[in-house]
């Protein structure tokens, strides 16, 4: 049996499949990517598929290459370099909504119209992974959610805090893991206490590389939101916080990014 391809048709397909699942992981994981690196990224994919297409012997190998040699570029391509367990995180995320993607446009082409509606059913299956993944990461931020009770040597603060899964920063002087708090929030505590400030290497926040000002302070109280009254809080005593600017925190419930480890401390 021999099928027809057109290259065209082919390219915009992937084209649009990897900028939908691309856009789709930017939001999950929050990232400040922009818009152009994503359509870039989903240019290359969709072209190097056509190549393999037509240069690889067979389906195999193509499939090989697509999964261990191009997925992998385009995720580091649009959102830039990162530790390995983010990476890996990623790609689980990208596999997953490629496979809601991809039911929603074969469920949808073989029971309600033909290829030619590609572009219907692609936005309608990128507006139900949306809204599933809206509901997830509601699910995600109620159970990541935290009281937090921040102590200085002459006042103490109630935030709210987030659980960040991609938050691995750790102060290199001090061996222990960096949270991340709104820098106004300890204007006034800086300036009366006279806490020292120190700085340390990043590869987040916005930023690909840069140096983060940190700040070790007396200790904190930490409760998970809805554990009720019972629950008795943690102690972490000298927390090292990383000051960040306001942007971070625009649109957001908290005040607190906790680093990844909390739950291990």
């Amino acid at each position: 049996m021999k099928y027809v391809v057109y290259l065209d048709v082919f390219w915009v397909m992937n084209f649009a499949m990897d900028a939908l699942v691309l856009f789709l992981v930017r939001q999950l994981g929050k990232y400040p990517a922009k818009i152009w690196r994503i359509l870039l990224s989903a240019g290359f994919g969709a072209t190097a598929s056509v190549i393999l297409f037509l240069w690889l012997p067979g389906l195999s190998w193509y499939q090989l290459c697509i999964h261990v040699v191009i997925n992998p570029i385009m995720i580091l391509f649009g959102f830039g370099k990162k530790n390995p367990k983010i990476f890996a995180r990623d790609m689980f995320r990208a596999y997953v909504m490629t496979l809601l993607l991809g039911g929603v446009l074969n469920f949808a082409v073989s029971t309600l119209g033909q290829w030619r509606y590609f572009a219907i059913w692609a936005l309608a299956g990128f507006g139900l992974s949306m809204i599933i993944l809206y509901k997830i990461e509601e699910c995600r931020q109620e159970w990541d959610s935290y009281e937090i009770l921040l102590l200085t040597h002459q006042e103490t603060m109630l935030l709210t805090g987030f659980l960040d899964t991609g938050n691995l920063l750790t102060d290199p002087m001090m061996k222990k893991p960096v949270h991340i708090i709104q820098e106004e929030l300890l204007k006034e505590a800086l300036t009366k206490e006279h806490l020292p400030i120190r700085y340390i290497p990043f590869h987040s926040l916005g930023q690909e590389d840069g140096l983060l000002p940190v700040v070790t302070l007396k200790a904190m109280y930490v409760k998970r939101q809805g554990d009720g009254e019972e629950a008795v809080p943690r102690l972490v005593d000298g927390p090292v916080f990383g000051l960040a600017k306001e942007k971070l925190f625009q649109n957001r419930d908290y005040q607190v990014i906790l680093n990844a480890t909390y739950k291990s401390l």
